[in-house]
């Protein structure tokens, strides 16, 4: 339960407003087209399940034998039968089996011993059976590989652990379980690396302990003048995440992060202590939001001799998925400003008291506090008042003997006018008063003129978000929309909260401060004229196969005189299906088109959806055609690429050409401007149309045989008798070859 746990805090940090990376779950896609192209990992994997023995003997040479010798297709209900199932019942059995110890009848005596390093097995009955291994990377080298659904597969440690290298976690789910009060330390001064990698968006790695157990990770060397040029964990893709009674300690560290240095991938604190390290930013440094639940304490780590706790880089922040209690996690801020947001409860999570879960957090500085707001479940920094001792108008030559309580004669005003003034319409930004409406329950739209050349974009704002806050919010990266002078635009604002909301326009001219306009779409009257949600939003999402795609044009015979061409249109399986959408509505974009079932060159790729011959085609004959799509998914915002693509064949014919016809002269339509796909580039683009060198179907006698026919065109050269007499020859002196080394052997 812990780990569904882990994974249910990670999908929530996910939905969090400001947005969780996309790298925090995994791509999907990446892993499902992993599984295809990679089946023999697969193999590979339930071979070293099935067969310890040979794993035992030469586990050198067991993966590239494994996928012959236990193929994927192996029953695994069969595998309690075998001997190496059977080997796992010894006495050494941990406690909790429920199986009878048995004799081991071939297997090598190794291989029964118990190394504290463990992955329960489950037969079919659902007998419990421990398989030992020998390190940690040899278990997790074991374990499953990882899905976007798939769990996390448990190691199971009962046995203090020393590491003389890295245990990398790639492509894997793993959950490393304390059972007793275990330690993973160092085993020796001049290891110095990372302990720990996670890397690829599909991988995670939890430490945890069974009920009443410990877990310590310890970085630290016996030589105290030794420094680590690693962390505990680093976490480059993927997930990390720390449960209770766990305890991260010990590293001093060149790296940002002593125990935990995150870039690019997700932390995930649902317990545990981290304390006693020495980074270079402190000891946990994150590029992306922390996830946050239970009782968490990150104190008493360093840069040198001062306090650094956990760094967030970037926009990161922490966002709570859970009841947090009895915390204490103190932190700095790259960003560190008045109003920068460090904390927020993640979308759909309602907490008690969120006031008492700001209070857990602390400022590794004096400079900064947290200023929570329980109306919106955010935490912003908050410069801390001082007050100075003498006036700043003081003269420098005043006596020092001033006393510090005397209150300077002018005071600086605590409050100074903003750099950008979102509350006031600015001159060279001017609203069309009542252009603000509905477009539909999710979008709105409204008019803007400008008198100088800008940039300008939108975001959203939960109602009632502090000015100063909205201020620091200003992004010039993302004002992309150009308005060139003395012009109007329109803004239209798509997918629009259903919270109450502000919508904040910011427009930065060529020379001189941004501006920025709010707008408050939760005003009663403005609330009622939006329109109700399409009740379809909760229909199944569509899905289709490519094979649904439309090709047409190429229905009738085509005369293809030499110079001519034709266009033929395509259209994906979904592609014009209208809004809304819901998520997981699938769709297949037109990609390119190839004479190639299998196009590897980049001249058989044509991305313009236009077909001819410049020298043309004599006889009536037929062909294949092969239409290559690429699968987006719509995700609840926007659509997504997929790495899927796949193809639709079907067929064009040509007629037969009288002798007139060989006489045209080409009209120049191949240069027309014609309809061009949306593919990669790679083939023959837009600036020409392809030259048809079509393969002639296969006829009914071929059964289906996906082999071609010799090329048809009008030169009547001998081109298939040579390429079959070259391809002969080639067979002839690679048979010979063959003989001659058999002979030889």
């Amino acid at each position: 339960m812990r780990r569904k746990q882990l994974y249910a805090m990670i999908l929530a940090g996910a939905l969090a407003a400001g947005g969780v990376p996309a790298t925090a779950m995994a791509a999907d896609t990446a892993a499902e087209a992993a599984g295809d192209l990679g089946s023999g990992e697969n193999t590979e994997e339930s071979a070293k399940e099935e067969q310890p023995a040979e794993e035992s003997k030469e586990p050198t040479e067991a993966p590239a034998e494994q996928p012959t010798e236990a193929p994927a297709e192996s029953n695994p209900t069969e595998a309690p039968a075998e001997p190496a199932q059977e080997e796992k019942q010894e006495t050494e059995t941990p406690a909790g089996t429920t199986e009878e110890n048995k004799e081991p009848t071939e297997a090598p005596a190794e291989e029964q011993t118990d190394t504290g390093i463990a992955i329960n097995e489950v037969d079919a009955d659902g007998n419990v059976t421990p398989k030992y291994y020998k390190s940690l990377q040899e278990a997790i080298d074991a374990a499953k590989a990882a899905t976007a659904e798939s769990s996390a597969t448990v190691i199971e440690v009962s046995k203090p652990i020393a590491l003389s290298s890295t245990v990398t976690v790639s492509g894997k789910k793993i959950s490393i379980c304390a059972v007793g009060d275990i330690s993973i330390a160092r085993e020796t001064d001049s290891f110095t690396g990372d302990m720990f990698q996670v890397s690829d968006a599909n991988s995670s790695l939890s430490f945890e302990a069974k009920d009443g157990g410990s877990l310590t990770v310890s970085g630290a060397f016996t030589d105290a003048a030794v420094t680590a040029g690693g962390s505990i964990v680093n976490v480059s893709g993927g997930s990390f995440g720390l449960f209770s009674n766990v305890v991260l300690s010990g590293n001093i560290s060149s790296a940002d992060g002593a125990a935990v240095n995150c870039t690019g991938g997700q932390i995930a604190l649902a317990g545990g202590t981290i304390t006693g390290n020495t980074g270079a930013k402190g000891a946990v440094y994150s590029d992306s939001d922390i996830l946050a639940e239970g009782t968490v304490t990150v104190k008493d780590n360093k840069i040198g001799d001062a306090q650094a706790n956990v760094y967030l880089a970037e926009t990161a922040e922490f966002i709570i998925t859970d009841e947090l209690t009895g915390s204490d996690i103190s932190f700095t801020h790259a960003g560190a400003a008045e109003g920068t947001e460090v904390l927020a409860v993640a979308e759909g999570v309602t907490v008690a008291d969120f006031k008492a879960m700001a209070e857990q957090f602390s400022y590794d500085t004096e400079e900064y506090i947290l200023n929570p707001d329980t109306e919106t479940n955010k935490a912003t920094l908050k410069k801390k008042a001082t007050e100075p001792s003498v006036s700043p108008s003081v003269s420098p030559s005043v006596s020092p003997s001033v006393s510090p309580s005397v209150k300077p004669t002018t005071t600086a005003k605590p409050t100074t006018k903003p750099t950008v003034t979102p509350t006031k319409t600015p001159s060279f930004l001017k609203y069309k008063s009542g252009s603000l409406k509905w477009t539909d329950h999710t979008t709105v739209s409204l008019q803007f003129s400008v008198t100088q050349n800008c940039k300008w974009y939108y975001f959203f704002v939960d109602a009632g978000t502090d000015t100063k806050v909205i201020q620091n919010m200003y992004d010039a990266s993302r004002a992309t929309n150009v308005a060139k002078a003395n012009t109007s635009f329109t803004v239209k604002a798509e997918n629009v909260p259903e919270a109450d909301t502000w919508l904040v326009v910011c427009a930065k001219p060529d020379s001189g401060k941004a501006k920025m306009s709010i707008f408050k779409l939760n005003t009663a009257s403005f609330k009622k004229k939006r329109p109700g949600a399409a009740t379809t939003s909760t229909r199944p999402a569509r899905t289709y196969a490519v094979t649904k795609s439309t090709i047409t044009g190429l229905e009738n015979p085509l005369k293809f005189t030499p110079g001519t061409f034709y266009e033929f249109s395509v259209t994906g399986a979904g592609q014009n299906d209208e809004k809304p959408y819901v998520s997981g509505d699938e769709r297949w974009i037109p990609m390119y088109w190839s004479l190639s079932e299998n196009p590897t060159k980049s001249g058989e790729k044509n991305t313009t959806f236009r077909i001819g011959s410049p020298k043309g085609i004599a006889d009536a004959k037929t062909y294949n055609i092969y239409v290559f799509f690429k699968k987006q998914i719509y995700n609840g915002s926007e659509w997504q690429d997929t790495d899927v693509i796949e193809s639709v064949k079907t067929q064009f014919s040509s007629q037969k050409l009288s002798p007139e016809d060989l006489t045209v002269t080409p009209t120049g339509e191949a240069g027309d401007n014609g309809s061009g796909g949306g593919g990669d580039g790679s083939g023959s683009g837009d600036e020409t149309d392809a030259e048809l060198t079509a393969t002639e179907a296969a006829s009914e006698k071929d059964g289906g045989s996906s082999s071609k026919s010799a090329v048809s065109t009008l030169d009547e050269s001998p081109i298939g008798a040579m390429v079959a007499l070259a391809a002969l020859s080639l067979l002839a002196g690679g048979y010979i070859l063959i003989r001659k080394r058999k002979k030889d052997i």
